[in-house]
């Protein structure tokens, strides 16, 4: 979790069910190699992976940043990417119960249910798809609105929103077949899928955001249909990956299980919950910016929208940790070794927070230089940079926060990050920035400084919780 809160198989009579040396050996490194070389080998292609993507975020910000409407722009992509994210909850749950089940399995040497797991995952992921897809195509505007879109902003938000949400099912099944797959410790796969739409991503948001050759300029809307496309890709090469891993055997339990589909909401559930939670306080955190004197809403949402860019050079190498410790944590438990797995989740949080915080001078150092490669309007660079300079004191604690996150999950521990999601967003970050920026007067900076005390708030208590042991007991 960040501070704020992503066909064709061939049927297969007789699969065999071995891994490949690739996989054999994945999981001899997270189960038995040294703890250190572990945690890279799973970590740095989900690092690349990230980056990547950031750099792909950034460069899709700046795009709708130089056009004639780059303010309502910018709010617009924020305002949509805001909605979407209350479909997110239910693919974030889809994925958490998998990656728990896989890596259980694969520690273990079940492959067997492993792939049982998959298929019952990848048949839950097209009902999901469809059941909060249309939802967000037909009710676009009402749920803009209520995140916190206004004037202008409400039909290129609902454009926005809508048109992406048509792609809700190659969504579901890519992040669902990515989270299976690098729960068998395989992160090289999804890392050559990010690059290929990363690629296809850029390419067309150039194309139709600005109107190149044959294209006309679509602006926002090029944006949204740039992000189809590349949906629709993502989704491909992945069955592609899965096909060719130790999962292949997933089309043969793709029936509906009450069993399976039970255990797997079992873990994800909370995970869902916490992540709606998430996006809705989110959602609300817009809310709030929206109260402001209206000559300010459009530039702190606006603001919002680009540090939220800029800072995930941050905390992008965190959500690469929590995703290696998934995997690390599940599959030593399937493994009997429970102290290896707490090892592994410290030496990742430990990476991570060494990386978040050297990115975080550069927050400190060169905020304005940094808010100036995304826009120069005059009303949306100093709310940039003191977002910046505010929530870089809390990005270490961040790292704590995300890492332990990702390895409570590979526990199949999901309840309690979901009840600390609802302390520390609803309970503590909603009052206190309304307090702030609103009665006191501090505006969109008391808004940063809640978000910054709060992402503090929930790293410690993460680290509490990890280093009593109680995930140590859950069975999946």
């Amino acid at each position: 979790m960040t501070r704020y809160p992503l066909f064709c198989a061939l049927y297969m009579d007789e699969v065999k069910l071995e891994t490949t040396k690739q996989g054999i050996d994945a999981n001899e490194i997270i189960t038995s190699g040294h703890v250190w070389a572990a945690v890279w080998y799973l970590a740095w292609p989900t690092v690349v992976n990230t980056i990547i993507q950031t750099a792909y975020g950034i460069i899709n910000a700046i795009f709708v940043g130089r056009l004639h409407n780059a303010t309502d722009a910018l709010a617009a992509v924020g305002i949509g990417n805001t909605a979407l994210m209350i479909q997110f909850g239910l693919v974030i749950g889809l994925s958490a119960g998998t990656s728990a089940l896989v890596a259980r399995f694969i520690g273990a040497g079940d492959y067997e249910d492993a792939n049982a797991a998959t298929g019952q995952s990848l048949l839950l992921s097209v009902v999901a798809g469809i059941i909060t897809g249309l939802p967000l195509v037909i009710f676009a505007v009402p749920i803009v609105r209520l995140v916190g879109a206004s004037g202008s902003v409400v039909p290129i938000a609902a454009d926005y929103t809508a048109i992406i949400s048509w792609f809700s099912i190659p969504m579901f099944l890519f992040v669902i077949i990515t989270s299976a797959i690098r729960s068998t410790g395989d992160m090289r796969s999804p890392l050559y899928a990010g690059v290929a739409t990363i690629v296809v991503n850029v390419l067309f948001d150039w194309l139709l955001i600005f109107g190149i050759g044959p294209f006309a300029a679509m602006g926002v809307r090029g944006a949204a249909i740039s992000t189809a496309i590349t949906r629709v890709v993502g989704m491909l090469l992945m069955f592609w990956f899965l096909q060719r891993s130790e999962l292949r055997g997933w089309f043969r339990h793709a029936r509906w299980h009450s069993d399976w589909s039970g255990r797997i909401m079992n873990i994800g559930w909370p995970a869902a919950a916490q992540n709606l939670l998430w996006s809705t306080a989110s959602a609300g955190f817009i809310k709030i910016l929206a109260m402001l004197p209206a000559a300010q809403v459009a530039a702190a949402q606006a603001a919002l929208t680009v540090s939220l860019r800029i800072e995930s050079f941050a905390f992008m190498p965190g959500i690469a940790y929590s995703i290696a410790a998934t995997p690390l944590v599940g599959q030593n438990l399937g493994a009997g070794k429970p102290d290896r797995a707490e090892h592994s989740a410290w030496v990742a949080t430990g990476q991570a927070v060494v990386i978040m915080t050297a990115v975080a001078i550069l927050f400190l150092v060169i905020p304005r230089q940094l808010a100036l490669m995304f826009t120069n309007e005059f009303a949306v660079v100093p709310l940039i940079v003191s977002y910046l300079r505010i929530n870089a004191l809390s990005e270490p604690l961040l790292a704590v926060n995300m890492v332990l996150r990702g390895a409570l999950q590979g526990a199949g521990d999901t309840r309690f990050p979901m009840w600390t999601t609802v302390g520390t967003l609803w309970v503590l970050r909603l009052p206190l920035a309304w307090v702030l920026s609103i009665p006191t007067g501090l505006e969109a900076t008391g808004a940063w400084i809640a978000m910054s005390v709060t992402t503090a708030v929930s790293g410690i208590i993460m680290a509490i919780y990890f280093k009593s042991g109680h995930w140590r007991k859950i069975r999946v």
